[in-house]
C-alpha cells in the first residue's frame, strides 16, 4: 500500500504548489478517473483469478494507482529526483504485488501499463502559461 500511495499523494501536493494548480489538479483527476475506472471495469469483465483470494485481479488496481501523479511538476525538488522516486515506488508496487501473492506478474504488469497510459492521457491537458 505504501509504495502504491507515493505518487497519488505526492502528485497532488506538487500540483497544488505549481503555478497553475487548478490545471494540474485537473490533469490528476483525468488520470485517476480514467485509470481506476478502466481498472475496475476490466476486473469485472476479464476472468483472471487472483492467486490469493476470490475475485478477479486483471489488471492490478494498486499497480495502476501507483502511476497516478507521476508526471506532476516538482519545482522545489527538481523533476529528476521526483521522477526517480516516483518510478521507483511504482516499480516496487509492480514487483511487490506478485511477491505478496495478491496478483500474478501479468496482472501487476498490465496495471502498471494502464496507469502509465492514464497518466499520459491526463498530460494531454496542457498547463503552460
Amino acid at each position: 500500500w505504501i509504495t502504491a500511495a507515493v505518487n497519488p499523494i505526492w502528485g497532488p501536493i506538487e500540483a497544488a504548489h505549481s503555478e497553475r494548480p487548478r490545471c494540474h489538479l485537473a490533469q490528476l483527476a483525468i488520470s485517476a478517473g480514467l485509470g481506476l475506472g478502466t481498472a475496475f471495469t476490466l476486473q469485472r469483465v476479464i476472468q483472471s483469478p487472483r492467486p490469493c483470494c476470490p475475485g478477479n485481479g486483471m489488471p492490478s488496481a494498486h499497480a495502476t494507482t501507483s502511476m497516478i501523479g507521476l508526471a506532476q511538476p516538482s519545482p522545489a525538488r527538481g523533476f529528476s529526483i521526483r521522477l526517480t522516486i516516483g518510478l521507483g515506488s511504482a516499480t516496487a508496487t509492480g514487483i511487490l504485488r506478485p511477491v505478496a501473492n495478491r496478483h500474478t506478474p501479468l496482472q501487476a504488469g498490465l496495471g502498471i501499463l494502464l496507469g502509465a497510459g492514464a497518466e499520459a492521457a491526463g498530460q494531454l491537458l496542457k498547463c503552460e502559461s
